[in-house]
C-alpha cells in the first residue's frame, strides 16, 4: 500500500537500456519497483543488471495471476516491459490490474513475429512473405516454391538477431535449423519451430515511440548501418540520428504508426524495426519496449535529444504532454547530428590491452565512450543483441566531421589500435 504520495511503477525485467528509464522516473520524484518474470534473471544480463538503483526489490512473485494478487496491495500506478524478456508479463499484470496498457487481445501479435507480422499485413500494409516450418525439409520446399535467394530463417518467439540467419542456398537453411530448432532462445522460449520469409532489400531503420491512450509520440529516427557476420546474421556497425522532416523519416513515420495501430500497441514504448525496401516501408519487427540498443542521457543531451527513456517518463508522470513536442508536432525536433558507433569483432578473443582508446579522444565529433571493457576481457563475434566493446557516440554541427571521425575510428580498429586482442584458439574456447 503507496504511504508516501508519490507515484509508484512496476518495472518487468527492466535489464539493458530499462536502467534509464528508472533514471528518468526517479528524477521526477516516483517509486519504482522492480519485478521479475522468472525465478532467475536471464545469464546473458544477469552480471549487468544492478537492481540496486530501485527503491525497492520484488524479486519473483511467481505467475501472473499471483503477481497481481501480491500487487493489488502495493496499488501500483503503471506496471510496465523493462525490456523485452518483460513484455507479455507486464502487459498481462497491467491488464489484470486494469492499469492502462496494450490492447491484450492482441498480444500474440506483439510477441509471436510470425502473428506480428501477418497482423501487419492484414492491415494492408507491406510486409515479407513468410511461412511456418517445423522442419528443414518444409523450410526447402517454401524456398523452392518462392525462387528467390536469400531468405531468412528465425525463431518465432525471440528478438533482436538470435536464430536470425539469412540464407543464400539450401546448406544455410540446414545450418539455421542445426542451430535454432528444439533450442531455447534468447528470451526463455523453446523453439519447437521456426518461420522462413523472403528477404526485405533496402536500408534498415529504426522509429522509437511512446504511446498514450492510443496517441504516439515519435521520439527517435535512426538509419542503421549494418554488417553480415561470418555464419549468415548481421550486426549493426553504426546508427545515425535522421531529420524527422525529411522525406525518408515522413515515409517511415507514417508506416510505423499504421503498424502499432494493427499490433494493438496503445500505451507505453516500442522500438520498431524497418527496410526501405524499393517499394517503400516494410516492418522487420516491433517490440512493445523500449529500444535495447545503446540510449545513454549525456549524448543525446549534447545533441538536444530527450532521450525514448525521457519520453516514456513524461507520459507516466505528466500525461498528454508527451504527445507534442514544443513546436506541437508528433515528432522530435533535430537539433544536432548524433552517431553511435559499435565494435566490430568477427572472431573470439581475450582484450589484451586498452591504451589505445585514448585516440577517441582526438576525434573533433568525440561524446564519450560507454560501458568499455577492460583488460582480460572477452569478446567474440558480433551480433545485434549485445554491444561488446561499449559504444561511442559522436555528436557535431557538420555531419562530414562525423562521417571523417567514423572512417577513422574504422581505420584505427582495423588496425588494432583500440582494443588490442589476443585470439582465442579453438584449444582454448573449449577449455573456457
Amino acid at each position: 500500500m503507496k504511504t508516501n504520495g508519490k507515484k509508484h511503477v512496476v518495472i518487468v525485467d527492466g535489464y539493458s537500456t530499462g536502467r534509464e528509464l528508472v533514471r528518468e522516473l526517479s528524477g521526477r520524484g516516483v517509486t519504482c519497483l522492480h519485478l521479475r518474470s522468472t525465478p532467475q534473471i536471464p545469464s546473458v544480463v544477469s552480471k549487468c543488471f544492478d537492481v540496486s538503483v530501485y527503491d525497492k526489490d520484488l524479486g519473483y512473485l511467481g505467475t501472473v495471476d499471483a503477481a497481481i494478487d501480491r500487487l493489488c496491495v502495493l496499488c501500483p500506478d503503471a506496471v510496465v516491459a523493462g525490456s523485452e524478456w518483460g513484455v507479455t508479463f507486464a502487459e498481462f499484470v497491467a491488464d489484470g490490474l486494469g492499469l492502462p496498457t496494450n490492447r491484450i487481445e492482441t498480444i500474440s501479435a506483439r510477441r509471436n513475429r510470425f502473428d506480428m507480422i501477418e497482423a501487419v499485413r492484414v492491415h494492408g500494409l507491406r510486409t515479407a512473405d513468410q511461412a511456418p516450418v517445423h522442419t528443414a525439409e518444409e523450410a526447402h520446399v517454401w524456398a523452392k516454391r518462392h525462387r528467390k535467394w536469400p531468405v531468412v530463417v528465425k525463431p518465432m518467439l525471440s528478438a533482436g538477431s538470435d536464430g536470425v540467419v539469412i540464407c543464400n542456398h539450401h546448406a544455410d537453411i540446414d545450418h539455421a535449423f542445426a542451430q535454432a530448432l528444439y533450442r531455447e532462445n534468447l528470451l526463455g522460449s523453446f523453439n519447437d519451430r521456426l518461420m522462413i520469409q523472403s528477404y526485405l532489400s533496402g536500408p534498415q531503420f529504426i522509429v522509437n515511440t511512446v504511446s498514450r491512450g492510443g496517441r504516439h509520440f515519435v521520439s527517435d529516427v535512426w538509419q542503421v548501418a549494418y554488417r553480415v557476420v561470418p555464419g549468415g546474421s548481421s550486426a549493426p556497425g553504426s546508427m545515425t540520428l535522421l531529420d524527422p522532416s525529411r522525406p525518408v523519416s515522413r515515409d517511415l513515420v507514417a508506416y510505423t504508426l499504421a503498424a502499432l495501430r494493427a499490433l494493438g500497441i496503445e500505451n507505453g514504448a516500442a522500438h520498431s524495426e524497418l527496410r526501405m525496401t524499393p517499394q517503400g516501408p516494410a516492418l522487420i519487427e516491433t517490440g512493445a519496449s523500449l529500444m535495447g540498443e545503446a540510449m545513454d542521457a549525456a549524448p543525446y543531451q549534447a545533441a538536444g535529444l530527450p532521450t525514448q527513456a525521457s519520453r516514456y517518463a513524461d507520459a507516466l508522470t505528466a500525461g498528454n504532454a508527451v504527445n507534442c513536442s514544443a513546436q506541437g508536432e508528433n515528432t522530435y525536433v533535430f537539433k544536432r547530428n548524433l552517431v553511435k558507433v559499435f565494435f566490430e569483432f568477427d572472431q573470439r578473443a581475450t582484450v589484451r590491452d586498452t591504451d589505445g582508446l585514448s585516440k577517441l579522444k582526438a576525434l573533433p565529433s568525440f561524446h564519450g565512450h560507454y560501458r568499455s571493457l577492460g583488460k582480460g576481457a572477452q569478446v567474440w563475434r558480433g551480433s545485434d543483441s549485445l554491444f561488446f566493446g561499449g559504444v561511442v557516440y559522436l555528436v557535431h554541427d557538420d555531419p562530414k566531421q562525423i562521417e571523417a571521425d567514423l572512417r577513422q575510428f574504422r581505420e584505427w580498429e582495423s588496425a588494432g589500435e583500440l582494443y588490442a586482442l589476443d585470439p582465442v584458439t579453438t584449444e582454448e574456447s573449449l577449455v573456457s
